[in-house]
């Protein structure tokens, strides 16, 4: 099982961002046609994990990390989920590199 999440995690980082989740949207159709039903009870319970990320944001938890399974979860079955997480994607890393571009700028005087 380890070893099948291992597989799926490299076929996916393997993919450019802001395209990951809309290729991983199209394979899943495509090799996992799934019932209306399951797809209902998968973005249901993912917009559930969501609602539980926003309390875990306020109370003591990872907030931040179970809002992304959850968003990961709808984006699976939601191809408008999909583009969003592409769109979230690319606009936090853009946002992380500038972060750590100031934090090295900063930090390296005081390291001196």
């Amino acid at each position: 099982m380890l070893d099948n999440f291992k597989q799926r995690w490299q076929r996916f980082a393997a993919i450019p961002p802001g395209q990951r989740f809309r290729e991983h949207f199209k394979q899943r159709q495509q090799n996992h046609p799934s019932a209306f039903h399951k797809k209902i009870l998968a973005v249901g319970a993912g917009i559930l994990i969501m609602g539980l990320g926003l309390v875990m944001l306020i109370a003591p938890g990872p907030g931040i990390l179970v809002l992304i399974l959850g968003a990961t979860l709808v984006a699976q079955e939601s191809l408008a989920a999909a583009r969003f997480m592409d769109w979230a994607d690319l606009r936090l890393r853009r946002l992380l590199i500038r972060g750590l571009r100031v934090w090295r700028r900063f930090s390296a005087p005081a390291s001196r």
